[in-house]
């Protein structure tokens, strides 16, 4: 007769944040040298220029094609969204030296529009699972949907940092309407939005991509490509970098492929977000405002057979070392580094900061 046997406590998940929070502060500190963090008057005018001229920039157009929706499920027939999807493969080799990445599209006039403004909200398109959603939520703006066009952005730096990691969670970006298509009444009563789409039309996009086959090739070409939706990434240049990143990618760890649920099944990478203001109540790191650090957690269970050696010199550790854990526990097994941009008063430092990243687990 055999059973599953795990002897590692037991610990409260918001419990394990909080001390993970407060090891990654310690960490970063003690990387950089430092007792306590830098005193820090931000950026010159001179400093800004500087740091922006001294990076790489890479412009990516969205892959065209034909016009792409994912519409929601509960929502009236009607065009809620509008899919982007974009091919960064090319800069994989460089993951590490990513400084900030922004999605951006020309906002046109929509003559048809019922109305002056709407809030649309941009997603990373996320692999079907069902035990997570769809998509994850990265930014949202009231943005007019007439006048003059107008250029709108959203900061995707981590989303486009998790396509250079993992080529295969790159599905592309979507915009949608903020409504659930409902919104509610003074005295609570559901009011449907039957006519909520998104009227918000961006150039590239809907009746555009007829034009875009009829478009002549020379200079005209490139002035109308010059305003499709793009990315933009801005890559530190290699001796930017304390420490040189390795050109060999990692393989995607097998449980980061089903670790990221509520259900805590086996030891596997939880996800954990640190925003360095919210979080840390720091504001001297310039970029990245936060990253994803993620930690272990879950059993780690052995079989334990009656008949066994093995058996027997279990039950004589415990008895022996009784505070102790007789089984494997749930720890980090590979550890990414993290870049970033701080300040000791107006005078810019880059740094590279080995093993802050977990990005999978092992039970030892």
């Amino acid at each position: 007769m055999s059973f599953s046997l795990s002897t590692c406590t037991t610990v409260d998940i918001d419990h394990i944040k909080k001390k993970r929070v407060e090891a990654i502060r310690g960490q970063i500190l003690s990387k950089l040298r430092l007792t306590s963090p830098p005193q820090t008057l931000g950026p010159s005018q001179d400093n800004t220029e500087t740091e922006y001229y001294a990076k790489e920039i890479h412009k990516f157009n969205m892959i065209q094609g034909s016009p792409e929706n994912n519409d929601l499920p509960y929502c009236p027939k009607g065009i809620t969204s509008k899919v982007f999807r974009f091919n960064v493969s090319s800069m994989e080799k460089n993951a590490t030296n990513l400084f900030r990445a922004e999605f951006r599209a020309l906002r046109v006039p929509n003559s048809s529009a019922k109305r002056n403004e709407q809030r649309i909200e941009l997603y990373q398109i996320l692999r079907p699972d069902e035990h997570i959603a769809k998509q994850r939520y990265i930014g949202g703006k009231n943005v007019l949907t007439k006048g003059t066009p107008e250029w709108v952005s959203f900061d995707v730096t981590e989303t486009v940092r998790e396509w250079l990691m993992y080529r295969e969670t790159n599905l592309g970006l979507e915009v949608s309407v903020h409504c659930p298509c409902h919104t509610f009444s003074p005295n609570g009563d559901i009011v449907e939005n039957v006519n909520e789409v998104l009227e918000v039309k961006f150039k590239g996009m809907d009746s555009e991509y007829e034009e875009q086959n009829r478009w002549d090739l020379g200079r005209l070409k490139k002035q109308k490509e010059q305003l499709l939706p793009h990315l933009i990434l801005m890559m530190l240049p290699p001796h930017r970098l304390d420490v040189l990143p390795t050109s060999r990618r990692r393989k995607r760890a097998l449980d980061t492929n089903y670790c990221f649920s509520n259900y805590e099944e086996n030891c596997c990478v939880r996800p954990l977000y640190i925003d360095f203001r919210q979080d840390l109540g720091w504001r001297w790191i310039h970029e990245p405002k936060g990253y994803h650090a993620n930690f272990c957690s879950g059993p780690c269970p052995y079989l334990r057979s009656a008949d066994t050696t093995h058996s027997s010199l279990l039950s004589l550790y415990n008895t022996l070392n009784p505070e102790a854990s007789a089984s494997p526990c749930c720890v980090p097994q590979d550890l990414e580094p993290l870049t970033i941009l701080y300040y000791v008063g107006r005078t810019p430092k880059v740094e590279q900061l080995s093993n802050m990243i977990v990005k999978s687990c092992k039970c030892s």
